[in-house]
């Protein structure tokens, strides 16, 4: 064992995954490379090139490689963009667990084996973690809910992100949706996010966000997913 893995954090064995649905493209990289990604591309470019593209096809295709190499850079669990029926990006989508090591210090493994249900964050303090997450750079008052979704409860917030470019002049808003669910039986939580540039789909991707949470599975890993 490497000084590294000395000091690794500690992994919870989990699969998480998604039904993705039309629209949705997996964006997905098992290695991280460049020529995976455009493998991905060149698939949705033939899915996307007979339904009358409003963009050029090798707009799409580096688009979508681009975007698949920007999504994987953290590692998720799942990465994904939804694109309209002309080849327009919607909105990206990203899953990943983190283990809860604030309260897990102090558990011996063997025994949180054995614990139906193992000490973790609350709901209360999921909502705290995506509210500092989102940072002063949130427009107006984040939209806060908790919904009871089949992985878990979980809490839910929509914020629209300010950034400003060249000493303040430019102003650019983003729209970012993110759920924090916590599936029962498990110390992890799951983070879902989703992100648009467009703040004219906030609704469309709202829908599209609650469509996605609601095939959402959390199972431990070598158990088959429904």
């Amino acid at each position: 064992m490497t000084a590294q893995d000395e000091h690794a954090p500690p992994v919870e064995e989990l699969v998480c995954c998604v039904g993705l649905g039309p629209g949705w493209v997996d964006l997905t990289l098992a290695t991280g490379v460049r020529t995976e990604a455009e493998a991905l591309a060149r698939r949705a470019v033939e899915v996307y090139g007979p339904r009358g593209l409003r963009i050029e096809e090798q707009a799409l295709f580096d688009d979508v490689a681009d975007r698949a190499m920007d999504l994987n850079a953290d590692g998720p669990v799942m990465a994904a963009v939804f694109y309209s029926g002309t080849g327009e990006a919607v909105a990206d989508f990203v899953i990943d667990t983190y283990l809860d090591q604030q309260e897990t210090g102090a558990v011996d493994d063997t025994d949180a084996a054995d614990d139906p249900d193992p000490p973790r964050r609350g709901l209360d303090q999921a909502r705290t973690l995506l509210l500092d997450w989102a940072g002063g750079g949130t427009a107006g008052t984040p939209e806060v809910t908790y919904p009871d979704l089949p992985a878990g409860p979980a809490v839910r917030v929509l914020s629209q992100v300010r950034t400003r470019q060249l000493l303040g002049l430019v102003r650019h808003d983003t729209g970012s949706l993110t759920y924090a669910v916590l599936p029962p039986g498990f110390r992890s939580l799951v983070l879902a996010s989703f992100t648009w540039r467009n703040m004219a789909h906030t609704r469309k991707v709202a829908t599209l966000a609650e469509e996605l949470m609601a095939t959402l599975q959390v199972v431990p890993r070598g158990y088959p997913l429904v």
